[in-house]
């Protein structure tokens, strides 16, 4: 790149120069990256049923012979409902990186390459983090997305959006990086954005977000908008977090996380005062998780986590991303305070608890049937819901069981087990292996907007 002169010292003539040469420097790396980002679109295919009247219906001579012709008729109608998106492609074989939003529940994807239109095949999708993975059977090499290192990025950096809003493929508009490390925005679970100004509209989602180096370092996810078009306030999704899930979404169809089993908390002030510790180091630990890895390598309730191998943790978002991000297995060095000592406990993540895990076991096990099964609930879904508090959704009940005969139903979200808060499926299992035969089993529910108690003799 062109070394610029100091503004004191630039004349009319070169002003006009290097603007030109920054100019050309967005041309070059527009011109470098546009090939390897495509568009997406999408159809899902509904049947629905509608009513039609039969021939003649009205006609008197018909009613005089035949009678009054009323009786509705239904057939079966196709609507197709369409969406549209944007993808980078990652290798020269077909894998395209996209959001997970823009393909679920598709019945049919198509990507749009140069002036190829192919059927596209769904790899893996993540919701946790809003990432998806396409294959397209290519008849040629594609060009292929150069990857950055999102860890390296700058606040205030220019930075492009690549992608194809409202159709119009391979646009192009510029800004910088306005922040790092967004969180709490309840679009996904595990968020840990980049946030642009770089204009940002529907059918952009899934584009990418480039350095000046001609890099990806973001995938475009959602914006924030009163009006449904760019105000100036976009996220993209990390590239470091995005290619660790495509790894493992074209490795394992899935991705694996670790776990530690404990619930957290951020430092305030007047806990930091209390505990000896400056303001937002480390994050508070509620509860432990019995036989959990947290459990196992000693870590109890009221310790504060303020390192992660060496780096400072600051908030929860942080140290639950790290951890998630961490593949089980993985031995981690945890700096910990407890009761004002600083001490470091080595823990072997463990593997988090399946998305869904069943809790009707069987009676020859020894364990009680409480017949549901249950499923983690993302924030962003439970907020759609109109719920925000903690708590696990129930996928379905088996009839004549505990939780059936109390009154447990499908999509109920369960918030507290025998006076226990539940908010994974393992602490189901763990509260459920402590109820015997006659006791009462006490479920607190969450449905259409009430808070419920609901019982039933085991």
């Amino acid at each position: 790149m062109t070394d610029l002169k100091p503004i004191s010292t630039i004349s009319a003539d070169d002003g006009y120069r290097q603007l030109l040469e920054v100019s050309q420097i967005f041309a070059d790396v527009a011109e470098q990256a546009m090939p390897s980002v495509v568009m997406i679109t999408s159809a899902k295919i509904y049947e629905v049923p509608v009513r039609r009247w039969a021939p003649f219906q009205d006609d008197p001579f018909f009613e005089y012979f035949f009678g009054p012709q009323r009786v509705p008729q239904y057939e079966r109608r196709q609507y197709r409902q369409e969406g549209l998106g944007s993808g980078v492609i990652v290798s020269v074989d077909g894998y395209i990186m996209t959001n997970a939003h823009v393909v679920r529940g598709a019945d049919e994807i198509q990507v749009h390459i140069a002036d190829e239109t192919y059927d596209a095949e769904i790899k893996g999708i993540d919701e946790k983090t809003d990432v998806a993975v396409l294959k397209v059977n290519a008849k040629k090499e594609l060009p292929i997305a150069k990857l950055g290192d999102s860890d390296k990025i700058r606040i205030g950096e220019w930075a492009l959006a690549i992608g194809s809003p409202f159709r119009l493929e391979h646009t192009v508009t510029t800004g910088i990086v306005s922040a790092k490390g967004r969180s709490r925005m309840g679009i996904v679970d595990y968020e840990d954005f980049i946030q642009t100004d770089a204009a940002i509209n529907p059918g952009n989602s899934g584009g990418a977000l480039v350095n000046l180096n001609g890099e990806v370092i973001g995938i475009n996810t959602a914006i924030f908008s009163g009006s449904g078009g760019s105000i100036g306030i976009g996220f993209a999704i990390p590239i470091n977090l995005a290619r660790q899930v495509m790894d493992q979404l074209i490795t394992h169809g899935k991705v694996v996380r670790g776990w530690l089993g404990i619930t957290i908390q951020n430092v305030t002030k007047d806990l930091a005062d209390a505990m000896g510790l400056k303001e937002n180091e480390g994050v508070l630990v509620g509860s432990v998780i019995a036989g959990s890895p947290a459990d196992k390598a000693g870590i109890v309730r009221g310790d504060v986590i303020t390192e992660i191998d060496g780096a400072q943790v600051e908030s929860v978002e942080q140290l639950r991303n790290r951890i998630a991000t961490t593949m089980p297995g993985t031995k981690i060095k945890l700096s910990v305070v407890r009761d004002g000592k600083w001490s470091t406990m080595e823990v072997r993540l463990g593997e988090i608890p399946g998305e869904e895990e069943a809790m009707a076991s069987k009676q020859d096990s020894g364990e009680i049937n409480l017949g549901m099964t249950v499923g983690e609930i993302s924030y962003y879904e439970a907020r759609k819901m109109g719920y925000e508090g903690d708590g696990i959704i129930v996928t379905d009940v088996e009839e004549g069981t505990i939780a059936y005969k109390a009154g447990v139903r499908r999509d109920d979200i369960l918030v507290e087990l025998n006076r226990k808060p539940v908010k994974t499926p393992a602490d189901v299992k763990i509260v459920a292996a402590e109820i015997r035969k006659d006791d009462t089993v006490l479920f607190v529910v969450w449905r259409d907007g009430y808070t419920m108690y609901l019982a039933a003799r085991a």
